[in-house]
């Protein structure tokens, strides 16, 4: 299914994939894979080609265009906190009901700052709504992904698209990448992240409830 995002100074047409095993379904064109590798390359993400290639899955994988050339990627899975971080995360409980995995996000650095990410973040906590499912949850060595989801559901709060949310207390991850993921040590103004090792990949766990209409 495609649709078009119109955002600050791009008109992105996205396209979603349903049930993506692996980077190699045959849906994804050889050089749409390549244009995604691209993407990384103007990020600030350093993650491996095999890093980017490994998040081409999900329950939906979503790609966005301009022009006819991918400029960011997004996908999810529908499934708990419990499932995803069970093996990972042992001195506190998880949430076992289903929710909004954000599995993964890559954005082309032309694409950054426009909006985009917002709205692709809409798109993807809608599609949990939709289902009736209240979780929506990542990991992230980024605060301005925090930031970004917080302002997606802030967003959604004031335009009566859901009622309320919170968000847990952040489950450190230690090492959980394996090694530096960025550039640059990411920053925001209002969230901070520098407790995190950036050398040896730490990460939080993020989790989100929200409150359905």
């Amino acid at each position: 299914m495609t649709r078009e995002i119109v955002t600050k100074n791009d008109v992105i047409t996205t396209l979603a994939l349903e049930s993506v095993q692996k980077w190699d379904d045959p849906r994804i064109k050889p050089e749409w894979l390549q244009q995604i590798l691209e993407c990384r390359n103007s990020s600030g993400f350093i993650p491996t080609d095999d890093d980017v290639r490994n998040h081409l899955h999900g329950d939906i994988l979503t790609l966005g265009f301009r022009d006819g050339t991918i400029v960011g990627f997004n996908s999810i899975e529908f499934k708990s906190p419990k499932e995803v971080w069970g093996g990972l995360i042992s001195n506190r409980d998880l949430p076992i009901e289903t929710g909004v995995y954000l599995a993964g996000v890559l954005i082309d650095g032309s694409a950054q700052k426009s909006g985009f990410y917002q709205k692709m973040n809409e798109d993807r906590v809608m599609k949990g709504v939709e289902k009736g499912l209240g979780v929506v949850f990542t990991e992230t060595a980024n605060p301005n992904v925090e930031a970004g989801i917080k302002a997606t559901l802030n967003s959604m709060r004031e335009n009566g698209q859901i009622a309320d949310y919170s968000m847990e207390e952040r489950v450190y991850l230690q090492g959980l990448y394996g090694r530096r993921m960025y550039k640059e040590n990411p920053k925001n103004v209002n969230i901070s992240y520098d407790n995190l090792n950036y050398e040896v990949g730490d990460a939080y766990a993020l989790i989100f409830h929200l409150i359905l209409k």
